[in-house]
């Protein structure tokens, strides 16, 4: 039953650090999306006036 309850508090607190974690890597990954995809535009467009 002690172990029961020491699990117990320390449930929020890892459910803290597994919500940083993930939302960390969420953010890192859309911030990766974000600059790929800037470059990617930049790319094109550079392309297009160069046909032009």
């Amino acid at each position: 039953m002690k172990i029961l309850k020491s699990i117990l508090n320390y449930i929020p607190l890892a459910t803290f650090i597994i919500f940083v974690v993930t939302d960390g890597i969420f953010s890192l990954t859309s911030a990766l999306i974000f600059v790929i995809s800037t470059i990617g535009l930049l790319i094109g467009k550079e392309k297009t006036e160069m046909k032009n």
